[in-house]
């Protein structure tokens, strides 16, 4: 995009699209009630609706941003993801597993759009790693453990992939910058964008051949233990 104002309007066409695109999926669950049993149409809807949600907010003047602001339950989101990603993850034989140290809550604030971009990134970058990674030893595997230190939720997202040198982790949050085949360097730079925007920390730790390790550090909110 050449400036905002194209970013706008590209944005405003692809809401229209998405709403004449979200009409069809209701008059489809109208017209076939069983769909409404189905967990695959149910995940489908839902994953429509975050990318819905995605195009909202860049329509959202940055004044308005705060309004979007709302505790968030990590555990619950986490699982809401694993279930969006399971039929691409048992294409590519990848195992998903989501770990807390406790079963409370564990309560974040900001906006639920932005942290599914935030893990869907992650994921994303986790599953084209492990795909680049020719040696097999280590069961292809992406793990999520969530637990507190203090009064912040710390949720380390690892992955068994390629991983990256010292050189690349310098490098791999800066727009532009990728490191396989045809990537587009956008990825890891929103996450970025986004946990700064946030105020999430984030910390990487990769080695070749081993994987790579996203600690991302989230202020919790007061009742988050409750």
């Amino acid at each position: 995009m050449k400036n905002q104002n194209e970013l706008t309007t590209f944005s405003h066409e692809l809401k229209n699209s998405l709403t004449l695109i979200y009409s069809q999926l209701q008059y489809i669950e109208q017209t076939h009630p069983e769909l409404l049993a189905d967990l695959h149409w149910s995940g489908i809807k839902d994953d429509f609706s975050s990318v819905f949600d995605m195009v909202r907010h860049m329509l959202t003047p940055a004044s308005d941003a705060s309004a979007a602001l709302e505790p968030v339950d990590l555990t619950s989101l986490l699982e809401e993801i694993k279930y969006s990603w399971s039929s691409k993850l048992k294409e590519h034989g990848i195992r998903f597993s989501v770990q807390a140290e406790d079963s409370c809550p564990y309560y974040i604030k900001g906006s639920k759009t932005k942290f599914l971009q935030i893990f869907n990134n992650l994921i994303s970058n986790g599953v084209n790693a492990i795909n680049r990674k020719k040696e097999t030893a280590r069961e292809p595997l992406i793990s999520v453990h969530v637990s507190r230190e203090g009064s912040f939720i710390v949720c380390s997202l690892s992955d068994t992939g390629i991983g990256m040198t010292k050189e690349q982790q310098a490098r791999a949050f800066y727009r532009g910058v990728s490191f396989e085949p045809k990537g587009n360097g956008i990825g890891l730079s929103v996450v970025s964008e986004i946990a700064k925007d946030l105020d999430i920390s984030i910390h990487m730790d990769s080695a070749l051949n081993q994987g790579t390790t996203f600690t991302l550090i989230f202020p919790g909110l007061a009742d988050t233990a409750k």
